[in-house]
């Protein structure tokens, strides 16, 4: 749908210009400085629409291939970035892990401790009796 729009716009418009092309058949001078010429005045008009259009390409195309290279390298330097967040994430996950493993042998130790301590009081107690 939206390319038929372009259709028809396109169309009108090259109505449009045709209709002030039949309107503009006189000629007129035109200056480049140097000589004069006399031309049709749509040839002028056409001429100068024409290069508006080029120029209006020709920046449009430069501006395009800087966003592209500003993308890439943003894309470049982000991959980078999560590259080393990742390598960041995988160590402090290892340093997890190595630390609950301390503290679980930590709390072993604490409970033969607790339990040898246990087994003592308890072999007194038997001998004292």
């Amino acid at each position: 749908m939206k390319n038929q729009w372009r259709i028809v716009v396109t169309i009108l418009l090259v109505i449009v210009v045709a209709v002030f092309a039949i309107l503009n058949v006189a000629s007129v001078p035109v200056s480049f400085g140097f000589t004069t010429v006399h031309w049709p005045l749509i040839l002028i008009l056409l001429v100068s629409i024409l290069i508006g259009a080029v120029l209006m390409i020709l920046f449009s195309t430069i501006n395009t291939f800087q966003h592209n290279r500003a993308y890439k390298e943003l894309e470049k330097t982000s991959g980078e970035h999560l590259a080393t967040l990742q390598a960041e994430n995988d160590r402090l996950n290892k340093r997890l892990q190595n630390s609950n493993s301390k503290q679980a042998a930590g709390l072993q130790e604490k409970q033969i401790t607790s339990l040898k301590a246990q087994v003592a009081d308890l072999q007194d107690q038997l001998a004292k009796k």
